[in-house]
Formats: C-alpha cells, sequence, structure tokens
C-alpha cells in the first residue's frame, strides 16, 4: 500500500476514557451526628443575618472569621462550654449506637501471613527484592544521565568561551591590520603631494 493510500483512510474518533466514580458508602440514619465546635456553633447563629444583606458565600465566610476574631472571651467562653455539652452528649450516643450495631471484627495481618504456604512467602520476599534492586538500577541510570548532561553543559561553555577569544583575537587583528593600511596610505598620499610641489618649485 502506498502512503497516499494510507493517508486516505479516515481517522476513527476515539472516545475518551470515562473515570470510574467512587461509590459512596451509604450513611447510617441512626449514626449520630459529630458535634460542632465554637465557631460552628457561632456561625450558625450569624450566618441568617448576614445572608439577609445579599453577601456572597465567601464574603460571608471572611466577615464570620472577622466577627469571630473580635468576638470578646466572654461570648466565645459560652460557645465553647456548649461544644463540650455536645462532645459529652456525642460520646453516650456513640456507646449506645455501638451496643446495638457491634461493628465485624478485621482479621489481623498475623493470621493472614500464617494462613500463607512457605513457598508463597518466600515468592513473595523475592519479588520485594527484585523490586528494591530495579529502583536501585533506576537510581544509578539516572544519576549517571545527570553527570553526562553537566559535562555536555561544561563543555559547551568551555567551547563558548574559546569561540568568544577567538573571535576577539580576530577583531584585534583585523582592526590592526585596517589601522597599518590607513597609515601607510597617509603616509604615501603625504610624500606624493610633497612630491609634486617639489616639482612645481622647479
Amino acid at each position: 500500500m502506498s502512503s497516499d493510500q494510507k493517508r486516505s483512510k479516515p481517522i476513527k474518533n476515539r472516545k475518551p476514557k470515562k473515570k470510574k466514580k467512587k461509590k459512596k458508602k451509604k450513611r447510617d440514619p441512626n449514626l449520630p451526628k459529630r458535634p460542632r465546635n465554637a465557631y460552628f456553633l457561632f456561625a450558625a447563629d450569624m450566618r441568617p443575618t448576614l445572608h439577609k444583606t445579599g453577601m456572597r458565600m465567601a464574603e460571608i465566610n471572611r466577615e464570620l472569621g472577622r466577627l469571630w476574631n473580635e468576638l470578646p472571651d466572654e461570648r466565645k467562653e459560652g460557645y465553647q462550654e456548649q461544644s463540650e455539652v455536645n462532645k459529652k452528649r456525642y460520646a453516650e450516643e456513640m456507646k449506645e449506637y455501638r451496643k446495638n450495631n457491634p461493628q465485624p471484627l478485621k482479621e489481623s495481618s498475623s493470621d493472614s501471613s500464617s494462613s500463607l504456604s512457605e513457598d508463597t512467602i518466600q515468592y513473595l520476599k523475592m519479588q520485594q527484592k527484585k523490586k528494591k534492586r530495579r529502583e536501585r538500577k533506576k537510581k544509578r541510570e539516572y544519576m549517571r544521565r545527570m553527570r553526562e548532561k553537566k559535562r555536555k553543559m561544561k563543555k559547551k561553555k568551555k567551547h563558548r568561551r574559546s569561540s568568544s577569544t577567538h573571535r576577539r583575537s580576530k577583531h584585534k587583528k583585523k582592526r590592526d591590520s585596517s589601522s597599518e593600511s590607513s597609515v601607510g596610505y597617509y603616509s604615501s598620499s603625504s610624500s606624493s603631494s610633497s612630491e609634486t610641489s617639489f616639482s612645481s618649485s622647479d
């Protein structure tokens, strides 16, 4: 097949691969909600008043931070006490929830390792060693490339310096030769003019 025939073939439009979205775990409705800290309790009280002003969410958050910093310690202590009460309530609710919904115990790593045979354990160890060797080899290769790169850069710099000095010397020689030629020209012209003046006087 010729190159023209190859080019004439229509290219298929490849669809981009869609990323698989991770499925969120469904939250248990009986699970108690985590308690809010002092700042979030203050924000919950102040947010509806700031919403009425027509401010954006980012501006509201900035304003809430500023108001919290300017808030006196007495009022802050009230919110902190309220948050501590909520924490205690949450801890009690969690105890009750765990009693009613006991979680299944996970298998420990020691149990899983004991279930494996000796051959599989040796094979896994060999694989780990091979992986470490590959990583070391990659590291050595990278370091070698970096050294070569540095050497090339040094050579380039030296070549540039030598070429620049060579150009300067050439330029100097040209200037010297041009100055010498100009001096010779002026001396010859002066001698010719003196000869003509002498002949005319005769």
